[in-house]
C-alpha cells in the first residue's frame, strides 16, 4: 500500500512538511554577558543600569524603562533595591544557621578549625552564596601563601571569573581568570585546577597564548603537581541553567523584565508625586515683595512654587489666592507596586522573609506557612551547600597535609545547619509530649528534639538517663 500512497500524493501534488530541525535562533547575550547583567542589578546602581541596558540590544526592539532616556524626558529614575534585598536575605538566613562542620578524625578537626578561623570561613561562605545565587554560579579555589598563612588560603570566585570543562558530565577542571595590567598592556591569566596538579595559561588581548614571563609578577610561577587525590576547585552550583549547558542558574532569570517594570512603577510614582504639587495661583497685586525696593521675593521651588496671574480689574472681581491641588490615584499606583513585587518574589522568597506586609496578629504556624516560598529555596541552597561544604573541608585539610608531607588520610565531613522558623520551645514540649504520651516518640528522639545542638551530648545522655530512671 505504501507505493500507492505515494502515487496518490505525487498525482495530488501534495508537498510534504520541511523538517524545523534546521531552524535557527539567534540569541540576545552569552553566559558572561548574563552574568555581567546579574552583578550589575545586584549591585543597584541606577547609573550603571542605566549605561547597560543604554548599550544593549534584546534582539526584539523592546525599549526597557532602564533603556529609555530619562535625561531628556525630565523623569527621575529609581531602583527599588528588590534584587540585593532578596540575594542579601537569602544568604544570612542560610549562612547564619551553619552551626559547624564535624571532621571524622580528631586531627582532621583541630586542622579544619585553624582553617575555618583563618580565613574567617562565615564572612568568605556568605560571599559565596550571594556571588553564586545572583550570577549563576562559582567555585572555592585553595592555594598557599606562605607568606600570608601558614595554612590553605581559601578563595571564592564568581561565574565572570571562572570557566568549567567537563567530561561526561562531570566537572575536570575549572579554570580561574585573571585580568592582569602590565606596561600599558592587557592580558588574561588563566589558572587551570586539575585533579592532579595546577596550570597556568596568559592570554593577550587577543585571546592568544604567550609566555607568562612577558607579565613581571607571573615570572616566577610554575605548573604545580600534587598527590592530594582530589581537585582543590570546588564547584558550587545551585541550579542547572536551562540556557547554557554546564553553567548555573541565577535566582534573577525570569525576573529582570518584572525588577525593571517594578523601577518604572516607582519612578512613575515619584513623577506623579512631584507633579501633584499643589499649585498656588496668585494675582500680582499680591505677590510678596521687597519693602525696600519692591522686588517680588525669591521663593524656594520646593517650599512656595506659584504661577503669576494679571489682576482683574472688572467690577465684582476676584483677586485672590487660589490653590489648585491635583488629583494623585495613589491606590492605583500602590497596587500595581505591590503586583509587581509579588511577582518579583514569586517562587523565590516570601514577603514577610523580607519584612513586606507582614502582619503581626499572625501566630508562629501562620508565619511559617507564609513562607514556605523561603523553606522551599532555602532548602535547596542548603542541600548544596553540605556536599560543597564537606568538600572543600576535606580538599583543605588533605591539601595542607600534603604540603607540609604528612600522610593524607580518609576524611569524612558532616555539614549541620539549623532549623529556619523553628516552632517555640513551649509549642514543642506541648507536641512532643503527647507523641511521649501516645508512645510513638522514643525517649532519645524527645531529647534531641528539644534540646538539638544547644545541648551537649553528654548533656543530651545525662537527660535521657534521668527521665528514663523517674518513669520506672
Amino acid at each position: 500500500m505504501g507505493w500507492f500512497k505515494q502515487m496518490f500524493r505525487n498525482w495530488l501534488e501534495i508537498v510534504p512538511m520541511k523538517n524545523s530541525a534546521g531552524a535557527s535562533i539567534l540569541s540576545d547575550a552569552d553566559f558572561e554577558t548574563e552574568a555581567f547583567r546579574n552583578k550589575i542589578w545586584y549591585r543597584g546602581n541606577a547609573a550603571e543600569l542605566s549605561q547597560f541596558y543604554g548599550s544593549a540590544d534584546d534582539l526584539i526592539g523592546n525599549k526597557s524603562f532602564w533603556a529609555a532616556s530619562g535625561g531628556n524626558a525630565g523623569i527621575r529614575k529609581l531602583h527599588s533595591g528588590l534584587p540585593a534585598l532578596i540575594v542579601d536575605t537569602m544568604s544570612d538566613i542560610v549562612v547564619n544557621d551553619l552551626l559547624g562542620v564535624r571532621i571524622s578524625d580528631t586531627e582532621g578537626q583541630e586542622i579544619w578549625d585553624a582553617i575555618e578561623a583563618e580565613n574567617g570561613f562565615g564572612r568568605l561562605l556568605g560571599r559565596a552564596v550571594r556571588k553564586a545565587v545572583a550570577l549563576g554560579d562559582g567555585a572555592f579555589k585553595i592555594s598557599f601563601d606562605t607568606d600570608v598563612s601558614a595554612y590553605p588560603i581559601i578563595e571564592f570566585f564568581g561565574a565572570d571569573k571562572l570557566r568549567f570543562v567537563y567530561n561526561r558530565g562531570r566537572i575536570t577542571d575549572v579554570i580561574f581568570l585573571q585580568r592582569l595590567e602590565d606596561r600599558h598592556k592587557s592580558y588574561t591569566l588563566e589558572e587551570i585546577y586539575k585533579q592532579d596538579g595546577i596550570t597556568y595559561r596568559l592570554l593577550n588581548h587577543k585571546g592568544d597564548e604567550v609566555d607568562l614571563a612577558l607579565a613581571w609578577e607571573l615570572g616566577k610561577i610554575r605548573p604545580i603537581e600534587h598527590n592530594v587525590g582530589m581537585n582543590l576547585a570546588v564547584p558550587l552550583i545551585f541550579d542547572e541553567n536551562p540556557k547554557f549547558e554546564g553553567r548555573g542558574k541565577s535566582i534573577f532569570d525570569g525576573k529582570i523584565g518584572i525588577f525593571d517594570a517594578l523601577d518604572e512603577v516607582l519612578s512613575q510614582w515619584v513623577d506623579a508625586l512631584r507633579d501633584g504639587r499643589a499649585q498656588k495661583y496668585i494675582p500680582i497685586g499680591l505677590l510678596p515683595r521687597n519693602p525696600h525696593n519692591g522686588q517680588v521675593l525669591g521663593l524656594s521651588p520646593f517650599q512656595s512654587r506659584f504661577i503669576q496671574t494679571e489682576m482683574d480689574m472688572a467690577e465684582g472681581a476676584d483677586n485672590s489666592i487660589k490653590v489648585v491641588q491635583p488629583h494623585i490615584d495613589t491606590a492605583a499606583m500602590a497596587e500595581s507596586t505591590n503586583h509587581f513585587i509579588t511577582l518579583a518574589l514569586q517562587g523565590i522568597i516570601a514577603p514577610a522573609t523580607l519584612g513586606i506586609d507582614l502582619k503581626r496578629r499572625d501566630n508562629a504556624e501562620a508565619q511559617r506557612e507564609k513562607e514556605k516560598a523561603t523553606l522551599y529555596t532555602r532548602g535547596k541552597i542548603i542541600g548544596v551547600l553540605r556536599e560543597v561544604i564537606a568538600r572543600l573541608a576535606c580538599a583543605s585539610i588533605a591539601a595542607y597535609s600534603a604540603f607540609y608531607g604528612n600522610e593524607i588520610r580518609a576524611c569524612t565531613a558532616n555539614v549541620e545547619f539549623g532549623e529556619y522558623a523553628a516552632p517555640n520551645f513551649d509549642s514543642q514540649i506541648e507536641t512532643i509530649g503527647k507523641g511521649r504520651q501516645m508512645g510513638v516518640i522514643s525517649v532519645e528522639n524527645a531529647v534531641e528534639q528539644l534540646y538539638g545542638n544547644t545541648w551537649s551530648q553528654e548533656q543530651k545522655e545525662n537527660e535521657v538517663k534521668r527521665l528514663k530512671e523517674e518513669t520506672k
